[in-house]
């Protein structure tokens, strides 16, 4: 009984540890926004597990308010004229990130 009630503690703590890891995301810069953040590209810690949405979330709240202008709307949801993707695939915002993905957002371009 001791045996089954130590494999079931290691799992809770597994799981919990695994829901309060750390993750490294690398993050591609293009278009506009790429002036905006000052880089082309950045790896951020964040906690996991966290949605493409949350992260963006989280990316807005490191920088400036332009930045942030560019990303997020008013009411702080990622804007929906973003290109998004993680990898080579376009990505939506409920997608659940994992530690070492890649997030490449583009802007749209204007002008003529």
């Amino acid at each position: 009984m001791a045996v089954v009630h130590t494999k079931r503690s290691s799992m809770l703590a597994n799981r919990r540890a695994t829901y309060h890891s750390c993750m490294q995301i690398s993050v591609h810069f293009m278009s506009q926004i790429k002036r905006a953040a000052g880089c082309s590209s950045e790896t951020v810690d964040v906690p996991g597990p966290m949605s493409l949405r949350d992260f963006l979330r989280s990316l807005a709240d490191r920088h400036d308010s332009t930045f942030r202008g560019m990303l997020l709307d008013d009411a702080g949801e990622p804007r929906r004229t973003l290109l998004l993707f993680v990898g080579d695939d376009h990505a939506e915002l409920d997608r659940e990130l994992r530690d070492g993905d890649i997030v490449t957002i583009l802007t749209p371009m204007s002008g003529g």
